[in-house]
């Protein structure tokens, strides 16, 4: 992804579970989901004022690209 919209788009409701964040790569999750999720968790964690956040994935394929993206939002 070279640069995301300047405004999140909608994302799917349905990735949002109580306990984690899971869709089909390609289809409702995706390099530009990934990084406007972490826009978010960045935006209320430091709301929370805890600076710290932990990222963690499995071996899949798509894991590097997709916590990247989360990674670059968490810091924008």
């Amino acid at each position: 992804m070279n640069s995301p919209a300047s405004v999140a788009p909608q994302l799917p409701e349905t990735i949002f579970r109580a306990y984690d964040i899971r869709g089909v790569v390609g289809d409702t999750l995706n390099a530009e989901t990934a990084y406007w999720i972490g826009r978010a968790i960045g935006s209320e964690s430091l709301a929370q004022n805890e600076p710290n956040v932990s990222v963690g994935r499995d071996g899949r394929l798509s894991g590097p690209e997709l916590v990247q993206q989360l990674i670059q939002g968490l810091h924008d």
